[in-house]
């Protein structure tokens, strides 16, 4: 009697023991992300985390300036950290994956996926008591400068918004650069004409709104125009359009039989003084066509390509393309009009 009580009990052991295997471990509370502002770390490195509500852009608006450079996008909440690519904006850049997370009583840590870690603490910021803002009208961007001295233009990265919080008066300097095929018109200060200089300094003691108008320009063409047609290289053909304000379109097909050809589509702008593109971006693919001329297959080879397209006084142009693997360049005859 007492073996059997013993195999009972040790049968309940196994069960009971069972049962806890099949349990889930506790998931870990998901918080709502709170942490928000400015934060700078003991190497002067800065950190900005606000809320976008923004549509088509939900999320939060990172920002970080690790040693004087700046990346930042909208990434989301996952679990109890930010993460994402601050490089998401940038679609030919190298990733550049950050998580962030709370750390201490107002903290955050950020960590470099592949590189380094950093410590943040909030900022103090003096309260702005005067609140500026610098838009745009139309086609156009601004810079601004403290002072008097002469904005520059990011070329890579135009702004056409911005935001000053100033705790007390103070000059700037305000400039505006119309997009190609435009004409800057005036700055605005809330809603009335201020000036028709594209450069301006004000000082600025009122909180104040700034738009920088612009206007297409109505001579403007295309420099492309002159270039426009159909050209011809051997079995290669190629098509050269307008694109935009100053770019130029072109597709080049080489058929290596009736039923197969190499494309490329290649889109740059064109230097009016050179009469050169130089071009990145570009695409190469491999395509093939059934005995009905119908499209069956399309294979691509890269999207990232680069190189020149000259156009010469004789109406020809000569094609260099990086990537080629005979590193020859191909002159393109203008085809007469039909």
């Amino acid at each position: 009697m007492k073996k059997l009580i013993y195999v009972i009990l040790a049968a309940a052991m196994l069960l009971a023991l069972t049962a806890c295997g099949k349990q889930k471990p506790m998931e870990p509370e998901i918080k709502e992300w709170t942490r928000q502002g400015t934060f700078e770390d003991s190497e002067g490195n800065h950190l900005f985390v606000n809320l976008s509500e923004t549509e088509g852009y939900e999320g939060w608006a990172v920002s970080f300036i690790p040693d004087g450079e700046t990346v930042g996008w909208i990434i989301q909440q996952e679990g109890n950290t930010l993460h994402g690519n601050l490089r998401g904006w940038d679609e030919n850049a190298e990733p550049f994956i950050v998580t962030i997370s709370e750390e201490g009583e107002d903290g955050l840590k950020l960590e470099v996926e592949g590189g380094g870690v950093y410590h943040f603490t909030p900022m103090d910021l003096p309260e702005a008591t005067i609140t500026v803002s610098i838009n745009v009208e139309g086609m156009g961007h601004i810079a601004y400068a403290e002072g008097e001295e002469t904005p520059e233009l990011d070329p890579e990265f135009p702004v056409q918004s911005a935001y000053l919080g100033l705790a007390e008066p103070a000059a700037y300097t305000f400039a505006a650069w119309p997009q190609t095929g435009n004409l800057f018109v005036k700055w605005t200060k809330n809603g009335a004409d201020f000036s028709t200089q594209p450069q301006i300094t004000v000082q600025l003691d009122e909180s104040a709104e700034y738009i920088a108008v612009f206007e297409e320009d109505p001579d403007w063409q295309n420099p492309v125009m002159n270039v426009v047609g159909e050209f011809q290289c051997g079995r290669a053909h190629a098509s050269v359009e307008c694109f935009g304000y100053d770019e130029a379109w072109i597709t080049i097909d080489w058929g290596s039989s009736a039923l197969e050809l190499t494309r490329w589509i290649i889109v740059g702008r064109l230097d009016p003084d050179t009469l050169t593109i130089t071009y990145e971006g570009a695409s190469k693919a491999n395509l093939t066509y059934d005995d009905k001329g119908d499209l069956k297959n399309e294979e691509h080879i890269y999207d990232n390509g680069t190189g020149t397209v000259t156009f010469r006084e004789d109406g020809s142009f000569l094609w260099h393309e990086d990537q080629s693997e005979s590193g020859e360049d191909m002159v393109f005859e203008r085809k007469p009009h039909e």
